[in-house]
């Protein structure tokens, strides 16, 4: 739409009349809660209300929308929030909470002038328990943070992605995380044991605990994991941790095809079946655009056949099998006989008519180099060009088949030229989480993109057993789409329960639910 962030902010709700516009009153009254040392964090909290230093937080992670927040607020614990919730509800003072602000769907930022609630000051050491094999982290602690307490205590935490050293743990159960281990550990509604959290209304919901089983009652924290922040406000979380494995063995692979990626995953689950903990997947274009230095594939960036116009299916695929286990002797051996079992099943489909063997990491060093040619691919792209990212699902064996109906609207309907348009897919093969990503490099192609891409992807989820969000959420961006992935009566009860829960709408507007 060749729009402004700003202008696009506006272009997707306009500012509802029902919310007051902040006062200079309404921020003398944050300034004295947070003023105030909190019984439990002993800390202070901070408002920020000078233009350059709410900027970060008024932007999301890709700068494609941009709202005007009058005044950050920074609690440090429970009552901070409860009070001012309680003051917005009755103020009718719309309120976003916002920990990383690292989402890819527009939903931790402001569209207008909400007041923004950043958890980032909530961010106390976490606290590990071999006991109860659990950790009680806040929710502005940063992921790798969290993960990093647990490693030293001989645990693991659950959760693993890219963005590990900016994402932060409120924002991960808001969202229902998924990440790289999945298909191992489940996503945050597998592994949140206990929260406690601040409605919209200012109520304060203690859910904490660190028990395995409890059937008392309703599971009410599930109504708040992947919420996205429209029902309350996470404050901290227990969460379930693992052993620490001994033994992490990777492999990687290049197939011809996409058939041979799905031969090989079911390979993978018959072979490695209980110590396989990811399966990641990349075509060639992705290979093509990642940073990584020195990986024993080799760059070819023009090489692609869909490049050359012959077809526009990617040239070759890339797959990253890891295991976790507790020897490994036991577990090298168990990969060195996957890979021959690939190699005796699939021939030259797998190893590219001898050119290209199966790699089996020989070193964490160089563990760390291939994961460094996955984890580079979204950043890398974002740097090179107008992106647009759909964080979508479908059922393993359709998982690539949006990337070629992408290639084949732009390419063939709209006659966009793939060196200036590139489509790239890649993402987590174990539970069908495809990352497709769109990027115009000459950033002139706005305009046809949005008119081609906006419904037609969410349309062709719908239509071929998919989800028009895998892991991301709704947010602002996928709004006006719910309707693909969830029922009218489905999508009516989410109202009712917002409606109930939050009366005046304050908290994160315009985001996850249809407008009135």
């Amino acid at each position: 739409m060749g729009l402004t962030p700003v202008e696009r902010a506006a272009h997707y709700a306009a500012r509802s009349p029902h919310f007051a516009k902040v006062t200079s009153k309404h921020l003398a009254y944050f300034q004295s809660v947070l003023s105030k040392p909190c019984s439990t964090s002993q800390r202070k909290g901070n408002m920020l209300t000078d233009t350059e230093a709410v900027a970060p937080f008024n932007v999301d992670w890709m700068g494609q929308v941009q709202g005007a927040t009058p005044a950050v607020l920074m609690p440090t614990c429970t009552t901070h929030v409860s009070e001012i919730l309680k003051y917005c509800q009755a103020e009718k003072l719309a309120v976003v909470p916002q920990s990383g602000n690292t989402g890819l769907v527009y939903g931790s930022g402001p569209v207008h002038d909400e007041l923004v609630l950043s958890t980032r000051l909530m961010n106390a050491a976490p606290v590990v328990s071999k006991n109860t094999m659990s950790v009680v982290a806040e929710s502005g602690v940063v992921l790798q943070q969290c993960q990093e307490a647990c490693a030293e205590e001989g645990l693991l935490f659950p959760l693993m992605m890219g963005s590990k050293g900016s994402a932060m743990i409120g924002g991960n159960v808001s969202t229902n995380a998924g990440g790289i281990h999945f298909a191992r550990y489940g996503s945050m509604h597998s592994n949140v044991l206990g929260v406690e959290l601040v409605t919209a209304k200012g109520d304060v919901l203690n859910m904490m605990s660190t028990l395995r089983k409890d059937n008392a009652g309703y599971d009410l924290k599930h109504l708040f994991i992947g919420s996205e922040g429209t029902l309350g406000v996470v404050i901290r979380t227990a969460i379930k941790l693992y052993p620490q494995p001994t033994s992490k063995q990777l492999a990687m692979f290049r197939l011809k095809d996409f058939e041979s990626v799905l031969e090989l995953y079911h390979l993978a689950n018959s072979h490695l079946a209980e110590c396989l903990s990811a399966f990641e997947v990349m075509d060639g274009e992705s290979i093509a655009t990642s940073p990584a230095k020195d990986v024993p594939y080799e760059r070819t960036c023009k090489n692609d056949v869909f490049r050359l116009g012959k077809d526009f299916a990617a040239a070759y695929f890339c797959a990253l099998v890891e295991t976790n286990g507790g020897n490994e002797e036991h577990d090298f051996d168990k990969l060195s006989r996957f890979a021959e079992a690939a190699q005796a099943r699939l021939g030259d489909k797998l190893s590219g008519g001898g050119q290209y063997e199966p790699i089996l990491s020989q070193s964490a060093a160089q563990s760390e180099q291939l994961w460094a040619l996955r984890e580079g691919v979204p950043v890398h792209l974002a740097s090179h060009g107008l992106i647009y990212k759909y964080d979508v699902s479908f059922p393993i064996d359709k998982f690539y088949s949006i990337v070629e109906h992408t290639r084949e609207i732009l390419y063939r309907q709209c006659k966009m030229n793939p060196d200036e348009v590139i489509v790239v897919g890649y993402g987590h093969f174990g539970d069908g989480n495809v990352h497709l990503n769109v990027v115009d490099l000459t950033r002139t192609h706005g305009d046809q993109l949005d008119a081609a891409l906006y419904p037609a992807v969410y349309k062709y989820c719908a239509a071929h057993g998919g989800s028009i969000s895998a892991e991301h959420g709704v947010g602002l961006q996928k709004r006006d789409y719910l309707h693909l992935s969830r029922t009218k009566e489905a999508i009516q009860l989410m109202v009712d329960l917002k409606t109930v829960m939050d009366p005046n709408g304050i908290l994160n507007p315009y985001k996850v639910l249809p407008l009135e």
